[in-house]
């Protein structure tokens, strides 16, 4: 019967010191980020979406704010943080390099634009194959785009000045004639 309570007791013991050092653990990083969300007139934004994103690790935490706009996040590891802020109605508000020294609160307040959602537009096209061991540029120009040249005359010399690479002995002059082409 000795040993049965001696068993329970250090179970008891070693329980009571995990507890400790899993307190000591979260208690860690004590550095906060707060502030208040408001629109372009000064009013308070309740219920808005605040995500906070560690840029170094893109660990994100989301809180809503307050019915006074208020929010916060605790226990946040020193770094550099990404801030944002959504909510309907309103363009969505964003905040990079907010710096976040241990054992200290940063106050960041934010400002939405009242406004619709941004649209997204994904724009999808193939890889165009540059060439690397041709410098050469060929391209057969068509009487269409020579006529639809925007400048005076329509000279499909002047285009070939245009080209890169391409050195004229001139341009042409005040009097609208061509000053010669090497």
């Amino acid at each position: 019967m000795g040993q049965g309570n001696f068993s329970l007791a250090r179970l008891l013991l070693a329980f009571v010191f995990l507890a400790m050092f899993s307190a000591v653990a979260t208690a860690q990083f004590r550095a906060s980020v707060q502030g208040v969300v408001a629109d372009n007139a000064g009013g308070v934004v309740s219920a808005a979406t605040v995500t906070l994103t560690n840029k170094e690790t893109n660990q994100s935490q989301k809180t809503e704010t307050s019915d006074g706009g208020f929010y916060r996040f605790s226990n946040l590891a020193p770094g550099l943080y990404s801030l944002s802020v959504e909510k309907a109605d309103f363009k969505k508000g964003v905040t990079d390099n907010v710096k976040v020294d241990a054992e200290a609160v940063t106050g960041v307040d934010l400002t939405l634009e009242a406004g619709v959602i941004s649209e997204t537009v994904t724009v999808q096209a193939e890889d165009v194959a540059l060439q690397t061991e041709d410098a050469n540029i060929r391209k057969t120009i068509t009487n269409a785009e020579v006529l639809s040249l925007p400048q005076s005359g329509r000279d499909p010399y002047e285009l070939a000045r245009l080209t890169p690479g391409v050195f004229g002995a001139g341009a042409r002059g005040s009097n609208g004639n061509s000053q010669g082409f090497p």
